[in-house]
């Protein structure tokens, strides 16, 4: 494809290289002022700022802090929902950053901060070339990403509607890859998550005389080493999950047996009969320990992220032009999808649908995703412009023809 007799790659990077620096000062202002989920009324402004500043027509307020902004082609066609997130965790952060976070235990620990600048430059891209498109583009800055369901509030409030969504390009900054690549899972590329509460309770007592209690801090010691033997001697090896408790609270003085322990985690799998097998066995297994242990259980699960699984057509089509545009030894095949979850599968599940991971490592410095003192090399912000730039046109074309 040509724009004003030049190629679409050459326009598209010079177009994100005019906006770059701009884009990494607001990443650096976000990231001073980091928000919780559905607290995200600073970042939500400057996001609508920054639309109004680059006359795309947007609402506010959708799932209560999100923004979604529109652009429209040369012609009719359809849409493609192009999704950033942008809240932060509660940690402190130790990252000795000059744009550290300045609000005290809250700090942008798995680079939200990013995403919203890449989606930002992806708007600007994206509307100055609306004439080499048919269909639309419609841009979502997502809040409360991280366990608040986010996503599901976007989508009750009518995301996909008006106009509706035909396919979904997603994108995630990941430390593990160089920066100025991009990587890819060809299948199921996040698991599904269930969060479950459980609290046992039992009889208190003194600690002299456990006798004359149900002492459910052994109770609970004893689910928790059962709960381990679950994917290892229930689920097939060839088969990933993962059992995880987070949260452990009961006692309040070292010579009283509590009445009750409460625990939190989740449930992650690849496959939604290992998801059910999982959840009926930790059922099972409490049973015993009310039989074997005298103790009471209830266990509830919570309505939880099911797993993203691209789609495969649309996939080849993203990855044909990201190839182009950034070189093929940049675009790198991941060999297993992330037991972490991503709640852009809420949005995206009943659509054609593309995750991409923004490679985003920094040489020499350890760090992770969800740590206090993570950081990402920003040239992924760049990278990231161009990947999801070029993969939505991709998807415009294939799904509405090239614009003559």
């Amino acid at each position: 494809m040509k724009h004003d007799g030049r190629d679409l790659a050459d326009t598209i990077r010079e177009i994100t290289d005019r906006i770059a620096d701009r884009l990494i000062k607001i990443r650096r202002a976000i990231h001073r002022h980091p928000e919780l989920g559905f607290e995200e009324f600073k970042t939500s402004a400057l996001v609508s700022d920054y639309l109004e500043d680059t006359d795309i027509p947007h609402r506010t307020g959708v799932g209560k802090t999100g923004v979604v902004g529109l652009i429209e082609g040369v012609s009719d066609g359809p849409t493609v929902l192009v999704r950033g997130d942008m809240d932060a965790l509660p940690l402190q952060e130790v990252s000795g950053l000059p744009f550290a976070s300045e609000v005290r235990g809250k700090m942008h620990a798995c680079g939200h901060d990013g995403h919203t600048a890449i989606l930002l430059g992806v708007a600007s891209v994206l509307n100055q070339l609306r004439d080499s498109f048919r269909g639309r583009v419609k841009l979502v800055f997502q809040p409360a990403e991280e366990g608040l369901m986010g996503a599901q509030a976007m989508v009750d409030d009518g995301v996909l509607e008006n106009p509706s969504v035909d396919c979904c390009i997603g994108f995630h900054n990941w430390p593990p890859l160089p920066a100025g690549t991009v990587g890819y899972h060809p299948s199921v590329a996040f698991s599904s998550s269930d969060p479950f509460d459980l609290v046992l309770s039992g009889v208190a007592g003194h600690a002299a005389h456990p006798h004359l209690s149900v002492d459910v801090v052994v109770a609970a010691g004893q689910f928790l080493n059962q709960l381990q033997t679950l994917v290892s001697r229930e689920i097939a090896p060839v088969h990933c999950a993962v059992v995880s408790v987070s949260v452990i609270k009961g006692g309040t003085a070292r010579n009283t047996l509590p009445d009750s322990v409460m625990l939190q985690g989740t449930v992650r799998t690849q496959n939604s009969n290992v998801r059910e097998t999982i959840k009926a066995a930790m059922r099972r297994l409490l049973e015993g320990l009310k039989v074997g242990m005298r103790i009471e259980y209830d266990l509830s699960f919570h309505d939880g992220v099911p797993m993203f699984e691209n789609d495969p057509e649309t996939l080849r089509a993203v990855l044909t032009a990201v190839r182009a545009a950034l070189g093929k030894k940049n675009v790198i095949e991941l060999p297993e999808g992330s037991m972490g979850s991503e709640d852009f599968a809420i949005m995206s599940h009943q659509h054609p649908r593309v995750h991409l991971r923004i490679g985003s490592k920094i040489d020499g410095y350890e760090t992770a995703l969800h740590r206090n003192n993570f950081n990402f090399n920003e040239s992924a912000i760049p990278t990231g412009i161009r990947a999801v730039s070029h993969g939505t046109i991709a998807i415009l074309q294939t799904a509405g023809g090239e614009n003559g």
